[in-house]
């Protein structure tokens, strides 16, 4: 299985075109937890439990009981982007351990956008939305964590809808030695282009390397290299955690080149967390120029 995902990796990092082209559903970029965002996004390696479906699906192998994960985020031109999930080992399958299941939902929504007539008059309004539907399985493999997730993809805009269909995979592995060290690989958003009429635009295929390295107990250091195969660009990110105290974490991160829906994050991000009662509250806050900045919170409760 890890030899196949490995090469499955590898082949989607050649699937881009000679020249550059326009993607679709460009959501699929947000960040879905507020820990990633704090971090730069560095998240490939680092990914776990049920957030980790939309980041790298093998790191659902990691949840040892029923987890539930929210998050909400007041995203940019007074839109909304939420995501819900669950994830939970399997104890059989196949008749092997070391399996888990995850869903997740994601939505952003705008239900206040303004249209006008060539007179600049005011002609009424219209809503707009997009979602994914994920399904992810993964399976722990010795130092090895594998993870596939398939996802069903719809946009519409004042009625007129486009759906598609689509693949993530990842894998991880513990490379140990003196530093405890993990790297990652994901492919995400394998699938079909979506259609507006008589429009066409692939979805924005992304393939990432990243490590984590564990400087000292409790600090955390992240890299990630990721490719946008359609768009031809490379953004490279870095984060570090720190925990101190019982359940207390600090996180900043930075990402170089960062076109999330094709709006340039500028500085610094910042997030915390803290951990309690099973129950881990995370926070971050991410600059966007002259759009103004978004604020993230992640709830994730294990039972």
């Amino acid at each position: 299985m890890k030899q196949n995902l490995i090469t499955l990796l590898i082949l989607a990092g050649f699937v881009a075109t000679a020249c550059a082209v326009e993607t679709g559903a460009e959501f699929l970029r947000i960040d879905t937890t507020a820990r990633a965002v704090s971090m730069g996004s560095a998240y490939t390696a680092m990914a776990d439990g049920v957030n980790s479906i939309c980041y790298n699906p093998a790191g659902l192998s990691s949840v040892k009981g029923m987890e539930l994960g929210f998050t909400h985020t007041n995203w940019l031109l007074d839109s909304m982007h939420d995501f819900v999930g669950v994830a939970a080992p399997i104890k059989s399958l196949l008749g092997q351990a070391g399996w888990a299941l995850g869903l997740g939902v994601t939505r952003l929504s705008n239900s206040g956008l303004e249209t006008r007539n060539a007179d600049r008059s005011a002609a009424g309004g219209f809503s707009a939305y997009d979602q994914s539907v994920s399904v992810g399985l993964a399976k722990a493999m010795g130092r090895y964590r594998g993870g596939l997730a398939v996802k069903y993809v719809e946009s519409s805009i004042a009625g007129e809808k486009a759906t598609s269909a689509a693949v993530d995979l990842g894998v991880t592995r513990g490379l140990g030695g003196r530093l405890p060290v993990s790297i990652g690989f994901s492919a995400q958003n394998l699938g079909m282009p979506m259609q507006y009429m008589d429009q066409k635009d692939p979805l924005p295929l992304t393939v990432a390397a990243g490590m984590l390295v564990t400087l000292i107990p409790g600090f955390n250091l992240a890299l990630d290299v990721k490719r946008l195969v359609y768009d031809k660009q490379t953004a490279l990110s870095i984060g570090s955690e720190y925990s101190f105290m019982p359940g207390f974490a600090l996180r900043t991160g930075y990402m170089a080149a960062n076109n999330t829906v094709n709006l340039k994050n500028r500085g610094l991000n910042l997030g915390a967390g803290v951990n309690f009662l099973s129950t881990q509250l995370d926070y971050s806050a991410a600059p966007f120029g002259e759009l103004g900045n978004t604020q993230k919170v992640t709830l994730t409760k294990k039972f």
